[in-house]
């Protein structure tokens, strides 16, 4: 065989208790890469209970091991940093959960995923609320704010954020899902993950805000009025969340 056979030969050997004969026709040797194969589907799934510790929680690590054995004979890793092994998880999860009962599991790994996207996410410098007043009024609506690369937003029908917030520890209490839907904020404050829970209102018009539309824009889209906008810019600036302020005149 030649570089690349063999190449494929080894990788399909660790992802199965057997090689496929054939493939490339590569010799069915997976027999021989036990440790490899071992070591393998160690390192996945540890990084995937590191990435997902309050889903682990909830379900137990019996059930997480069968569930990430099936994830990763879908979503096999593809990249180097191991960290990136979850990166599908809360969308093959969703499928994986439908009609279970647990679809809500989903959503919390979607919160977990974006705490993870968050933790190695870049750190701009914040921006001050001062930068606002160097604006007349009028001029307000026409600016758009840039938020920290490390803002995530996280909309759930259940209530993930009460239920990642009690499981911090062992032993935590189940959280009653019928309680309703929760928003949450995620973000690296001084070098660490925070995750906030925010009204519906303030997450639609922190939404609007991370996708590029003005303030003007925000404020229209969440049908809010402008002490409602004052008080979340207040509290976007002062958490840090806000890397700049872009008029339309700055250059592109």
């Amino acid at each position: 065989m030649n570089l690349r056979q063999q190449q494929r030969a080894f990788a399909q050997a660790l992802r199965h208790t057997s090689s496929t004969p054939g493939v490339d026709g590569a010799p069915d040797y997976a027999e021989r890469f036990d440790t490899y194969r071992n070591n393998a589907w160690q390192f996945f799934a540890t990084a995937l209970e590191q990435t997902y510790p309050v889903l682990q929680r909830r379900v137990g690590r019996e059930f997480f091991r069968q569930l990430a054995h099936e994830y990763r004979a879908a979503h096999p890793s593809k990249n180097g940093d191991l960290h990136w092994v979850g990166a599908g998880f809360a969308g093959w999860l969703e499928s994986r959960m439908t009609g279970s009962g647990y679809e809500w599991l989903a959503d919390l790994a979607r919160l977990e995923w974006a705490v993870a996207e968050a933790s190695v996410a870049a750190v701009s410098p914040a921006a001050s609320l001062a930068e606002l007043a160097q604006f007349d009024a009028d001029a307000l609506a026409a600016l758009r704010l840039a938020l920290q690369p490390s803002v995530r937003l996280v909309a759930s029908a259940y209530p993930v954020w009460s239920v990642w917030q009690a499981n911090q520890r062992d032993d935590a209490e189940p959280i009653d899902l019928e309680q309703g839907g929760e928003h949450c904020v995620i973000a690296c404050i001084d070098d660490r993950p925070v995750v906030y829970r925010i009204d519906a209102v303030d997450f639609l018009v922190i939404g609007q805000l991370a996708s590029g539309e003005t303030l003007g824009e925000a404020l229209d889209a969440a049908g809010t009025d402008s002490a409602a906008l004052g008080r979340v810019l207040g509290w976007m600036f002062a958490e840090n969340l806000v890397a700049g302020v872009v008029s339309p005149s700055a250059p592109a």
